[in-house]
């Protein structure tokens, strides 16, 4: 079972200039060319994306629903697992394509960049991570059952986990987060209900 996580209780990674804080409320305004990507593809790294992380035993499950307005290329929200500079996931809405879509990253030493078509009339998403002991599996809730978006490969080790907002090529994405929940790994953490 999942229980509340008071937002006032994190700690920021790369906090932004125009935040709002409480216990059951965050809202994000991202600044100009922040993310979180290294080296695929692109060639750069990035790891000035914003964060409120919480401090997470090795195995666990953490959720979070958002709701955003996304018109800048590459402008994403979500969840994001850190452990360090060179190991994390991020997982969320991103624009890209000229659409929402439901995207994970998992980097370790290099980033890789897995989506789907996000449904248009969802306004409100909840993403879920669930830390077994070989694998971080990602979820993504709209207006139905929850979805499966990526089984990593991937054994967090002193993880922290928290809600994440970046802007590549823009800014001033303003992105709001309620319901901030976790605990342990359910019975069956590749197929859940509800």
């Amino acid at each position: 079972m999942l229980e509340p996580i008071p937002f006032d209780l994190g700690r920021w990674l790369n906090a932004p200039a125009k935040s709002q804080v409480t216990s059951d409320r965050l809202m994000i305004e991202t600044e100009s060319q922040t993310d979180f990507w290294r080296e695929t593809h692109y060639g750069f790294t990035h790891a000035n994306g914003h964060a409120l992380l919480f401090d997470m035993p090795e195995r666990f499950s953490a959720e979070v629903t958002f709701s955003g307005r996304f018109t800048s290329k590459y402008e994403q929200a979500g969840l994001l697992l850190w452990e360090s500079e060179t190991r994390w996931i991020k997982a969320g809405v991103e624009n890209a394509d000229g659409r929402a879509n439901l995207a994970v990253v998992v980097t370790d030493g290099r980033s890789d960049w897995s989506m789907a078509p996000a449904d248009r009339a969802v306004s409100d998403w909840t993403i879920r991570m669930t830390a077994t002991e070989t694998a971080v599996i990602v979820h993504a809730r709209g207006l139905g059952n929850w979805q499966i978006l990526r089984v990593a490969n991937f054994a967090a080790q002193g993880a922290r986990i928290g809600p994440m907002a970046c802007s590549p090529l823009g800014e001033g994405l303003q992105v709001e987060f309620f319901d901030f929940n976790a605990g342990p790994v359910p019975d069956e953490p590749l197929y859940i209900s509800g």
